[in-house]
């Protein structure tokens, strides 16, 4: 009969909770859902990917990952970092008992895990800081984690070299389009030095926005070929934080820190200061992409 490479991958792995050498064959009662290997690490696969490739150190990993405290709360999470919510790391060897990155060494690409260590191991062993008020050196520190890519040294810097190569012509491409725009739109005024444009459409005559004040906008974001993408003129007014993350692209930010109350705008913004290299989340707004804001700054709070 001839098996599936999952059935075998699954199969494998099953086989590993029992033979591996580096696991140790009781189960600790406070955790009987994992397995503790020699170097005193517990670990548990929640779920088996489709890849074959197992880590090992020194390569690069692409993970996913969140670390809780034993209350639950969360201390650390790549959700909010890098591409895809992850970050590359180098998969160092074991360097200390309950290490939580020996578990790598038990995924394959793909898959997803639970890793439990406790507050020693990680703040003072990995970290080399004082454990936390509120917690003692046996506290458990859990580690959930999805492994997305797994490279050798020669293949992370192939990826690099290939990545470097499409920012440089996504840049080149982007910089002839906008070059031909601002051409053919007649526009004479000199970009700002980090290369956007700020046009303004009508003075305002009130304040400038200062830090910690509250602005109502009104904005219309668009193309260079004037396709409409994002707008709330048709609904109530936008109400910013000056300074508070993720409310605005950075190109936004930087133009109405400079407009008065009363003025409208237009800005013209690289896509370095609008949505990168990897265009926006909901995949509107394509990567290397110029963008237009028109911005009506219709109050300082």
């Amino acid at each position: 009969m001839i098996l599936s490479g999952r059935l075998m991958k699954v199969m494998y792995c099953t086989m590993c909770i029992f033979l591996c050498v580096a696991v140790v064959s009781c189960k600790d009662a406070r955790f009987p859902d994992y397995t503790e290997t020699k170097n005193g690490l517990f670990y548990k696969l929640e779920n088996i990917g489709d890849g074959e490739k197992k880590a090992k150190p020194g390569d690069y990993i692409t993970a996913r990952i969140v670390i809780s405290l034993e209350n639950d709360s969360v201390l650390f999470d790549t959700k909010r970092m890098g591409i895809e919510g992850a970050i590359t790391f180098i998969l160092p060897p074991v360097g200390y008992p309950k290490d939580y990155r020996e578990g790598y060494l038990f995924l394959n690409e793909g898959d997803s895990a639970s890793f439990i260590t406790d507050a020693y191991a990680f703040f003072i062993q990995k970290n080399h800081v004082i454990i936390p008020k509120g917690m003692n050196l046996k506290s458990i520190v859990r580690i959930d984690t999805k492994v997305l890519k797994i490279r050798t040294p020669q293949e992370h810097l192939m990826e690099v070299k290939e990545e470097n190569a499409k920012l440089e012509r996504g840049e080149f491409e982007e910089k002839k389009i906008l070059e031909k725009y601002i051409s053919d739109a007649g526009i004479h005024k000199p970009p700002f030095a980090n290369g956007m444009y700020h046009i303004t459409l009508q003075d305002g005559k009130g304040i400038t926005p200062d830090s910690a004040r509250v602005v109502l906008l009104n904005y219309k974001g668009y193309f260079l070929n004037g396709r409409c993408f994002d707008s709330n003129f048709e609904t109530q007014p936008f109400e910013y934080v000056i300074g508070a993350e993720d409310q605005l692209i950075s190109g936004l930010v930087i133009g109405v820190r400079k407009m008065r109350e009363g003025e409208k705008a237009k800005f013209i913004i690289p896509s370095h200061l609008a949505f990168g290299s990897s265009g926006s989340s909901a995949e509107v707004v394509p990567p290397f992409t110029t963008v237009v804001y028109d911005v009506e700054l219709l109050k300082v709070q």
